[in-house]
């Protein structure tokens, strides 16, 4: 029998993405005092007489991991969501020898927020048996809909008026699914960045300090991603280190100050990135959008334009 082999791609989920790779362990198998076997990454006493295989090494995004929730024999791949929001997850076979999926895989899940959904059992078939799997993670439910209660606010305070940069398929940067339907708006170091929507804090990234044009930025924007009623998500990006001021699964009403805008990231300047996605099925796209106009109706934005919050 040879030891499992685990080989994981992960999807990107937005502007940053935080990995964490797993250190190798050793399993130990053995009979306790009663004769039932032990299965665990701790060792034994010194006089007990253990098998001692090596566990897998794996890497997924920090708050994604997949868990073996059966035995070594019958793996039971359990998938545990940490984010606050929905996160789809397609686990594929690179290589099933002598044991059966079930269900068979491919095989998608929808692990809800804060959860943990079991996803397939792999039972042997016959000896020597063996198997790999590859993992892909997306955040947002496939189901979700674009139903906004009406325009969005400008992601800004009342009163104030900044220029929109770019906007729907902006040439320099958002020639991508995820960010075709962006708007970057050229608001200056430190303004107060405020919701455009109400909806859950699911994703916060504030620890990156610098920026720029060289392609080593594109994951290192500051973001704050926040999970809407109908399902969506808004993306803020380019913030202001540490100016974040909400917090993980923290509910927020439109208007609320989320964070400061800055310069982190993948910029020619100090602005704020803002874009609505869904997961499309194991894609995240961009989708069109309108802000409130001064009487409550709906404008496109369009580079170049003066934006101002009544």
């Amino acid at each position: 029998m040879m030891p499992p082999r685990v080989l994981v791609a992960v999807a990107m989920f937005g502007l940053a993405l935080v990995t964490a790779v797993g250190l190798a362990k050793q399993l130990y198998k053995y009979r306790d005092a009663s004769g039932a076997w032990i299965f665990t990454d701790k060792p034994p006493g010194a006089d007990v007489k253990a098998e001692v295989r090596p566990l897998p090494a794996s890497e997924l995004p920090a708050r994604i991991s997949l868990r073996n929730r059966g035995t070594p024999e019958a793996p039971v791949l359990a998938v545990v969501n940490d984010y606050y929001g929905p996160v789809e997850v397609e686990i594929s076979a690179e290589r099933l020898e002598n044991m059966r999926a079930e269900p068979p895989l491919p095989v998608r899940v929808v692990a809800p927020a804060r959860a943990e959904t079991t996803a397939v059992t792999l039972k042997p078939t016959g000896p020597r048996w063996r198997y790999s799997y590859q993992v892909r993670a997306v955040l947002g439910d496939p189901a979700a809909t674009h139903q906004p209660e009406q325009p969005y606010a400008a992601p800004f305070a009342s009163g104030q008026r900044f220029a929109i940069g770019q906007a729907f398929d902006g040439a320099f940067s958002h020639r991508h699914a995820q960010s075709r339907y962006a708007v970057d708006l050229s608001l200056p170091l430190g303004t107060p960045v405020r919701a455009a929507r109400a909806g859950t804090v699911m994703e916060a990234t504030s620890d990156f300090f610098d920026g720029g044009t060289d392609p080593k930025y594109r994951t290192r924007a500051n973001a704050l991603r926040i999970l809407h009623a109908d399902g969506t998500m808004a993306l803020y990006a380019h913030l202001h280190p540490d100016s974040v001021r909400v917090a993980l699964g923290q509910r927020v009403e439109r208007g609320a100050w989320l964070a400061n805008s800055g310069n982190t990231g993948y910029s020619t300047g100090p602005h704020l990135h803002f874009v609505i996605q869904r997961n499309t099925g194991m894609e995240l796209i961009s989708i069109p959008f309108e802000f409130a106009g001064s009487d409550g109706q709906g404008i496109t934005p369009v580079a170049g334009t003066l934006l101002a919050a009544p």
